[in-house]
């Protein structure tokens, strides 16, 4: 245990007292703005709810850090502990235009730009004088890819603050882990333990355990808590490891990737290969007999001016869906407007609009207090609509890879070579779901009841985790998991069959 000169306990918070709010805000604004460029996006970029790093970052410290009877020094010491001082912009700038040193350089502008606008210094030397310039700006203003986010500069941005941080503290650290620890010892008697029981998308014990603290997390969500801990094991992992994880992926991506090309289940006849499919859901509507694909739009890609456009088969009452590439403005006009809205189904016929409400479709009722409807219950051996229920499935479009140029990509409806690819995948599954199941490799688990997986039970039918995926869904991961079983010793199972 570490040794600590005085005890914080029951001693106020900085949180409690002061709190930069403006700085913090606009860091986590900047930190949301660099997208794909966050520390945890790569694991899983779609969790909107993810908190920002810098903000975890600043409710850790500012709750741990004591307010003492010099409120601009706690703040002080606070701000460069963040890398959010003045002084730390020094190594933050990265990049300033002629006109923002124009604007903001004042007496430093001579020193950095000569006439012609030309730098005039280079190294440590420019990156001192750009510091100076930031110091000067807004603090909004120095966000503006101007500066790296503090994360980005390495613990090297804190190598004059501890001095000064623990003349204030009276700590003994030389890092935020050491720091946290002194500080959790003299508040609690131990390094600091830090639970999360809704981690979402990890950023909480993420950055938590990255200060130094014990941390404990949990989620109900089986997705967040695969997030979590990729989070903390593979983007916090050390690179011996990331190492492991990335061979045994390539590993298995050779692996299934050759599994694939036998079943010959996602190549054209041109060799050609199949990047996406875009499924929507059709239903007969009784009152008329038409048999109409379901979707809130119809716009396949908006940049590429892609649609999908419905063709009355009146014949057959359904329709052929037929891709349009390079659509007129007023075909993607039209697209954008489904045959979903507000949750009715709404059509034209011979001119004539056709609405009706799914909640009718189903028959939604209930009966003494309970919601229900006509919809059939799937069996654990489900994994798609069986004939005569309401909802059946279908895809209507698929984006391919070309084969000389795989970043090449161009779009087709789903044509009767398509449809023998997709009966293949049908039947590969159908003949080895139970197995799959009994080995582990695709769930059997049924859907707990509750106030959102509720959803699925009464808007589908679904009563399993396994039937939210279509069958290739299915087949592709019960391959990726089959070969994850079969790595060599020299790989990390356990770690990437967690992943997997």
């Amino acid at each position: 245990m570490t040794i600590v000169p005085f005890s914080l306990k029951d001693a106020p918070s900085f949180i409690e007292h002061a709190f930069p709010a403006q700085r913090v805000s606009i860091e986590a604004q900047a930190e949301r703005k660099a997208n794909a460029g966050q520390t945890l996006t790569g694991l899983g970029s779609y969790w909107k709810g993810r908190k920002p790093l810098v903000l975890v970052r600043a409710c850790i410290l500012g709750s741990l850090l004591p307010a003492t009877a010099h409120p601009a020094r706690d703040l002080q010491v606070f701000e460069s502990l963040m890398a959010m001082d003045d002084e730390a912009f020094a190594h933050r700038a990265k990049k300033l235009t002629p006109a923002d040193i124009e604007a903001f350089g004042g007496e430093f502008a001579g020193e950095l730009l000569d006439s012609a606008g030309k730098w005039r210094v280079k190294g440590a030397e420019r990156q001192r004088l750009l510091g100076s310039v930031l110091r000067r700006m807004p603090y909004s203003m120095r966000l503006d890819k101007r500066s790296l986010r503090p994360e980005e500069c390495g613990d090297d941005i804190y190598a004059n603050v501890w001095e000064r941080v623990n003349a204030h503290l009276g700590t003994t650290a030389s890092s935020h882990a050491e720091l946290v620890e002194q500080l959790g010892v003299m508040r609690f008697g131990h390094r600091p333990k830090v639970a999360d029981t809704f981690a979402g998308g990890g950023s909480i014990p993420f950055e938590a355990a990255r200060l130094g603290c014990n941390v404990y997390a949990s989620d109900l969500n089986p997705i967040a808590c695969m997030l979590t801990w990729g989070g903390l094991n593979v983007v916090g992992g050390n690179t011996a490891k990331r190492q492991r994880i990335s061979e045994a992926q390539e590993v298995i991506v050779r692996s299934v990737d050759k599994e694939l090309e036998k079943l010959g289940i996602e190549h054209d006849a041109d060799g050609n290969r199949a990047k996406a499919f875009l499924y929507c859901l059709e239903v007969r509507d009784p009152s008329t007999g038409w048999t109409v694909p379901m979707a809130t739009s119809w716009v396949v890609s908006k940049n590429r001016r892609c649609v999908a456009e419905l063709i009355p088969v009146t014949a057959k009452k359904r329709f052929d869906i037929r891709i349009v590439v390079d659509a007129s403005d007023e075909q993607l006009e039209v697209a954008q407007s489904g045959t979903m809205r507000d949750g009715d189904l709404t059509y034209t016929i011979d001119d004539r609009e056709h609405r009706v409400s799914l909640k009718t479709l189903r028959g939604d009722r209930r009966h003494d207090g309970v919601a229900m409807n006509d919809l059939r219950q799937w069996s654990s051996t489900d994994f798609m609509p069986k004939r005569g229920d309401l909802y059946q499935e279908r895809i209507y479009c698929i984006q391919w890879s070309k084969r000389d140029a795989p970043r090449d990509v161009f779009y087709t409806e789903f044509r009767d070579e398509d449809a023998i690819r997709e009966q293949k995948v049908e039947s590969y599954v159908r003949q080895h779901l139970t197995r799959w199941q009994a080995d582990g490799l695709v769930p059997d688990m049924r859907i707990e009841s509750g106030k959102k997986t509720d959803e699925p039970i009464r808007t589908r039918g679904w009563t399993h985790w396994h039937q939210l995926f279509p069958p290739r869904h299915l087949l592709y991961w019960a391959l990726i998991r089959q070969h994850a079983e079969r790595l060599p010793s020299e790989f990390d199972k356990a770690a990437f069959l967690t992943i997997a």
